[in-house]
């Protein structure tokens, strides 16, 4: 079970302070601000982007934006320079000095995706309360406004129009808040958090510190586990993940940042 973060803060900051290098890794939804009925109804509070901007600037943290949303969204959403990206659960990046990464085989499922796309479209015409949200190398199937009692017919069925198209078994079906998503098989958080840790990770006295609120942040919850920070967050304390600490929600979240800009960290 995770320990509530601010239990432990002292000895948190203890340890960034005693860092050469702090590497932040940072969800979005659900994590920097609170979800709503459909993700274009979304804003960034100015106050998320000041600490954000604040934290950019100081040269011993490196700010890294891992997210289930696509590049450009997300930059849009955050308007905010020197961070770096990793969308679509890091299957798009751009560093912060402009160079772009696309994992190869993502571009292998593109075919995949339209075709399940069109099926799903056609599938649930006039289902209200449903929302197909296409990312180009991933699909979202949002449920979130559809009437409990239907949700779990309806995923059934979106799975088995997954299975019927990807007989080449590309893809894979991951469950986020209140959606499935289809995405390539093979790269996840994780993976985008090991690929970033090794080229950004000055030497063996730099730290990660991953925050993020879904099954999605697990594979780097668990990539970092004994050599990391990492932060959950939840309303539902007993929620089960492989995080060290929880929070309980993106203001506790804030709070935390903010902290940070008075960390006084070695040079």
């Amino acid at each position: 079970m995770p320990e509530y973060l601010f239990d432990h803060k002292h000895e948190i900051v203890e340890a960034i302070e005693n860092a050469d290098q702090v590497l932040l890794f940072l969800d979005y939804d659900g994590t920097l601000v609170s979800f709503k009925d459909k993700p274009n109804d979304v804003t960034t509070a100015k106050s998320v982007k000041n600490v954000l901007r604040k934290l950019i600037k100081n040269p011993k943290f490196s700010v890294f934006m891992i997210t289930g949303r696509e590049l450009n969204d997300i930059k849009n959403l955050l308007d905010t320079e020197g961070a770096s990206f990793a969308a679509l659960h890091g299957l798009q990046m751009e560093i912060s000095d402009g160079k772009k990464f696309v994992w190869p085989n993502a571009e292998k499922s593109r075919l995949f995706l339209e075709e399940i796309k069109e099926d799903a479209f056609s599938e649930f015409k006039g289902e209200k309360g449903i929302y197909i949200e296409d990312k180009e190398l991933t699909l979202a199937f949002h449920y979130r406004l559809l009437p409990q009692e239907k949700i779990k017919d309806a995923a059934k069925r979106f799975r088995e129009i997954v299975e019927k198209r990807d007989d080449k078994n590309m893809l894979e079906v991951i469950k986020g808040a209140e959606l499935l998503e289809v995405r390539p098989k093979g790269w996840n958080k994780g993976k985008a958090t090991e690929f970033l840790l090794k080229k950004f990770a000055k030497n063996k006295n730099s730290i990660p510190i991953y925050i993020g609120d879904d099954t999605t942040d697990e594979d780097a919850f668990d990539f970092l586990k004994n050599h990391g920070t990492t932060i959950f967050v939840s309303n539902d304390s007993g929620k089960a993940t492989s995080a060290q600490y929880w929070v309980k929600n993106p203001d506790e979240v804030l709070i935390f940042l903010k902290s940070l800009l008075d960390v006084k960290i070695k040079v």
